[in-house]
């Protein structure tokens, strides 16, 4: 029973799939090929030692080879992907699989196929096919991504209608970039880092002139957890001076990095808990008793049945996030937990 889901699974992604397969045939072939034409083909024909030995090494190598990377393009779950979404983890898996068909591709053509040294295949043949094989399949899958992405970000820069400032061009500053442009309502015209300016982040000018930033947006939003107090009130009267809506992403866009808060796990905990914080072991009845004992910052490194291990903060990560806890609580009446 297995054998035969696995089988019409195969079936399931080669018929959806048809047109990548279609394409990787011709993309790992004329990859190779190409190599042999960048190499020998001179004065509008190929060099006598490529149609005497390169060539026929090459015709009766690719069949073969092709059934062999479609089998590793498979096993690398190559196909049958939604690649409208491809990310990092799918990059990875092209290039390790691509990397097999090389070794593949070297050993087939070296070992099998080399009657005498005369046949060896040149070193230049593999480097330049295996590039242009990883960018031919690469693209056959990115390709349809970047499209996407891009008409979408042309169709959000046409109904964004409120050009906006970010403050700070670090991590929070990006993320908050990508925020605003998921939104389709703010539109990012430039941020301010005086370290940073001169550069682009996401193809936005970095400035280091505030005020004359101000000038040509309606929105402003503080995205740089290294602000002091003062300077985040600098900024909040500039900006009512101006009318313009101001908000600071600061503490909500730094926790976006996917970290489990301590006390949200605290929270969870059911039974007994032992704490391992800087060095120091202590053992609690619930869950609850712990987060009531635990004062100050600290992060989880790990969590091993229900031994919780915490570090202190990199302080330059947490820098400027007490100013922004205690605006926030003069402006909601609410604490702001730092784990």
């Amino acid at each position: 029973m297995r054998r035969w889901t696995t089988v019409k699974k195969f079936g399931h992604i080669a018929a959806r799939d048809l047109w990548i397969i279609l394409l990787d045939i011709l993309s790992v072939n004329g990859a190779y090929f190409l190599a042999l034409v960048i190499r020998f083909y001179v004065n509008f024909e190929f060099r006598d030692v490529a149609r005497k030995y390169y060539l026929p090494t090459f015709f009766r190598f690719a069949p073969i080879y092709t059934v062999l990377v479609i089998l590793v393009f498979f096993l690398f779950r190559l196909y049958g992907g939604m690649w409208r979404y491809a990310g990092i983890n799918d990059m990875n898996r092209i290039i390790g699989a691509n990397a097999v068909t090389a070794v593949i591709q070297i050993a087939g053509t070296l070992l099998i196929f080399t009657a005498s040294r005369k046949d060896r295949m040149p070193f230049s043949y593999y480097a330049i096919g295996a590039v242009l094989q990883f960018l031919l399949t690469a693209l056959t899958r990115f390709a349809y991504r970047i499209l996407l992405v891009e008409k979408k970000k042309l169709a959000m820069k046409k109904s964004a209608v409120i050009p906006s400032l970010i403050i700070g061009a670090g991590e929070t500053g990006r993320k908050a970039v990508n925020y605003l442009e998921e939104c389709a309502v703010f539109r990012p015209v430039a941020i301010v880092d005086g370290k940073e300016a001169g550069k682009t982040l996401n193809g936005i000018r970095v400035v280091q002139d505030l005020d004359s930033a101000l000038k040509d947006v309606q929105a402003v939003f503080i995205a740089d957890p290294t602000l002091t107090q003062e300077e985040r009130k600098a900024i909040r009267e500039k900006a009512e001076a101006k009318g313009l809506e101001l908000r600071d992403y600061t503490g909500y866009l730094s926790n976006l990095g996917g970290k489990v808060p301590l006390s949200s796990l605290l929270e969870l905990a059911g039974g007994k808990v032992t704490v391992s914080a800087d060095g120091q072991e202590s053992e609690y009845e619930s869950g609850g008793e712990a987060l009531k004992a635990i004062t100050g910052q600290y992060e989880v490194v790990a969590v091993r049945d229900m031994k919780i291990e915490l570090r202190k903060p990199d302080n330059i990560a947490y820098a400027g996030y007490e100013a922004w806890a205690k605006q926030h609580k003069e402006e909601t009446g609410e604490d702001v937990s730092f784990f």
